[in-house]
């Protein structure tokens, strides 16, 4: 027998899933509806395509749009699921940025900063472990051999922790951006420049080319003895 049909009150998977793709820069999902039963008793299952990936409701029902309801749902399921894990990966690869996701999201959650403390052992290689509140909870970092360490390891507890509550959608948007600027951004060793390369785009005058994109090395001022309140920066373009 096939599930009733849906009703207004019932969560908008639809609505949710087309948001989904929009905040991801993915093409909007697009249904395809079939009748598995007869014209006067139709059983209606749907497909919807999203991220290049289909996903077919399990269940029949009355109607085309609770069975559109129903894929969307089992999509929305599914990509939670992947963007979390996600989200678990990008942290372990590089922890060094969990102070700033958690702060970001702090601000933007109108929450108060994170506390840290740190406890050392007194042993003769001595090892730290660090502690956070945020959000009136508390979260145990990892033991490591530095205290700097110990706070991101403490930072990522708690990052782990929010990606499996109802805030995970907005954590991986930080995730994702802190990671694409701090860390997916390719690293270049030179002399008296920092390591991060910012893709920029440039046009040479009087072109008709495309534009494209040249990294930009940022001169790091630590170079220098002195301060210099100047900030340079060299554009290397091929023409």
């Amino acid at each position: 027998m096939a599930p009733p049909s849906s009703s207004p009150g019932l969560p908008m998977h639809k609505n949710r899933l087309q948001e989904y793709a929009q905040k991801s820069g993915l093409q909007l999902p697009t249904y395809s509806t079939i009748n598995d039963g007869f014209q006067h008793a139709p059983k209606f299952r749907s497909t919807v395509l999203v991220g290049g990936t289909t996903y077919t409701s399990l269940l029949t029902f009355s109607n085309r749009k609770a069975a559109e309801q129903d894929a969307a749902k089992l999509a929305l399921e599914s990509v939670t699921k992947k963007t979390k894990d996600e989200g678990y990966l990008l942290l372990h690869q590089d922890p060094t940025i969990c102070k700033l996701i958690l702060h970001e999201f702090a601000v933007k959650t109108n929450m108060e900063i994170p506390t840290y403390t740190i406890i050392q052992s007194d042993d003769k290689c001595p090892v730290f472990v660090s502690s956070l509140v945020f959000g009136g909870k508390t979260y145990t970092g990892d033991t490591c051999k530095s205290k700097k360490e110990a706070e991101q390891l403490a930072a990522r507890t708690a990052i782990q922790s929010l990606l499996g509550s109802g805030s995970r959608n907005l954590l991986n948007q930080i995730i994702n951006s802190k990671f694409n600027l701090y860390v997916a951004v390719p690293k270049l060793n030179y002399p008296g420049f920092s390591q991060n390369v910012v893709p920029i785009t440039v046009q040479p005058e009087g072109s008709s080319q495309h534009l494209k994109n040249f990294p930009v090395r940022h001169l790091s001022l630590k170079a220098f003895k002195k301060p210099r309140q100047e900030f340079f920066c060299e554009i290397l373009v091929q023409l």
